[in-house]
């Protein structure tokens, strides 16, 4: 216990040394931990828009006026063995409205008064994400099919989002890697200075006996409190910020969801990670030397 207090003495000592220089490195967590965080979050929404209806991922087929529903059943099935098609969804026209006032706001005046007799029935396509770049051709072809009076998917932004899922995951890894490697040298640059700027103190403390992890574990545990502190600082903020994003309009309510559990122990255990790497690479040097 006594050991502990001492502990935290040097550490509280080392903070008063150097203020502007810890501070800059909680904010240097906090920053890179918010981009690990918004890189995590594009990820999930483009699996989100991957699996949506009237995405590059996926389509609409209606059904023409008069079907027979055993016809329907039969149209079914007969989307759903294509290898193309995840899932072939049946979707009634009220279920359609419903659906459609959901998306945009029960108060919007496209919706508001529809009539659902007016609307076709429909089926919602999910598309493999291998087989996402052959939607026009696709749409092409189940077009042709009867029972189908039309094929529509979206080649917009959401699209082209959806589309390109894998890429992004790839790009969020590299995006992610770079925000590791530069937080881990930061740490590493701050304990280090911190190390340095008290050499002559761990020096007496070493001809005093005191072992190594005694004369270290002061860095360490100060790098463990700026990971833990800047991970949630990050968590904060960026669950501050998507909230009010997706406070603009039931469509951003859909593709955005709050942070999760496995999204926030991610963003601590790498912050955590970075900050203790960086840190015993600086202990390490200094023992070495």
């Amino acid at each position: 216990m006594i050991r502990l207090f001492y502990i935290f003495k040097l550490i509280a000592r080392g903070l008063r040394l150097r203020p502007a220089g810890s501070a800059l490195t909680l904010v240097a967590c906090w920053f890179a931990m918010s981009q690990l965080s918004l890189a995590f979050t594009v990820v999930d929404i483009a699996d989100r828009l991957s699996t949506m209806p009237a995405t590059s991922g996926s389509m609409v087929a209606y059904v023409k006026e008069g079907t027979p529903r055993e016809n329907v059943a039969a149209l079914g099935n007969t989307l759903r063995s294509r290898p193309e098609v995840a899932r072939a969804l049946f979707i009634p026209r009220d279920k359609g409205l419903e659906k459609m006032r959901k998306w945009l706001g029960a108060s919007n005046p496209l919706v508001e008064d529809v009539d659902p007799a007016i609307l076709p029935d429909a089926f919602e396509i999910t598309l493999n994400r291998e087989h996402a770049h052959d939607a026009p051709r696709l749409a092409r072809e189940i077009a042709g099919i009867d029972g189908v009076s039309d094929v529509r998917y979206r080649t917009g932004l959401i699209g082209s989002i959806a589309g390109s899922f894998t890429r992004i995951v790839i790009g969020a890894c590299a995006f992610g890697a770079v925000v590791v490697i530069c937080l881990m040298l930061v740490i590493y640059l701050s304990i280090r200075v911190g190390i340095v700027s008290r050499k002559q103190e761990i020096e007496v403390m070493k001809m005093l006996g005191a072992t190594v992890a005694f004369r270290y574990s002061p860095y360490l545990i100060e790098a463990a409190a700026y990971g833990l502190a800047g991970s949630a600082a990050a968590l904060f903020t960026t669950s501050a910020a998507l909230g009010h994003l997706s406070g603009y309009s039931a469509a951003l309510q859909t593709v955005i969801r709050p942070i999760g559990l496995n999204h926030a122990a991610s963003v601590v255990f790498f912050s955590c990670f970075c900050s203790m790497a960086g840190a015993l690479l600086a202990v390490r040097k200094s023992i070495d030397v």
